[in-house]
């Protein structure tokens, strides 16, 4: 138990500090991946067996999701008419006609369910390794680790804008 925080750690430290010492203003997806897998296995206190099981099924939930939001994103992103912009806008809708609004909204609706399907699985899935209590515990550490991630961009942001 304790040799796997200790590895998670080791990876998370040894791939920031060498991403830290190429780029300090570029964010590294992989520095942020080390730093949440030793975040949640610390927070939940994971077993070497619970690690084993637990992570390529998390790591494969997350990799739909992510599918899942681009989907929804390039959808909503043909709304926008502008390609300054990155985000749609209601004044944006003005610039469609209704059948394209019906056909993204339906595009947008089946993908959030996909997105509620794919969540009932995974936490079925995950409830045959960790107990309950850890599956809360699981919820809290993400919704934790965003926060100190959006703490340490602000930060970072701070800092890059200071220069």
């Amino acid at each position: 138990m304790n040799s796997i925080k200790f590895l998670f750690l080791f990876v998370a430290i040894f791939i920031s500090t060498n991403n830290y010492s190429q780029n300090r203003k570029k964010i590294n997806k992989n520095r942020v991946k080390a730093h949440k897998i030793a975040f949640i296995t610390d927070q939940l206190n994971l077993t070497t067996d619970e690690a084993e099981v637990f992570w390529p099924i998390y790591n494969a939930h997350e990799k739909l999701l992510s599918q899942y939001r681009e989907k929804e994103i390039n959808a909503m992103e043909s709304i926008v008419k502008n390609p300054n912009k990155q985000f749609s806008s209601p004044k944006n809708l003005d610039n469609i006609d209704e059948s394209e609004a019906k056909k993204i909204y339906n595009i947008v609706t089946d993908i959030r369910i996909k997105t509620h399907q794919e969540n009932k699985r995974y936490f079925t899935n995950v409830a045959t390794i960790l107990s309950y209590k850890k599956i809360l515990k699981l919820q809290i550490a993400e919704r934790e680790f965003k926060k100190e991630l959006f703490r340490k961009l602000r930060h970072l942001k701070g800092r890059t804008e200071d220069n």
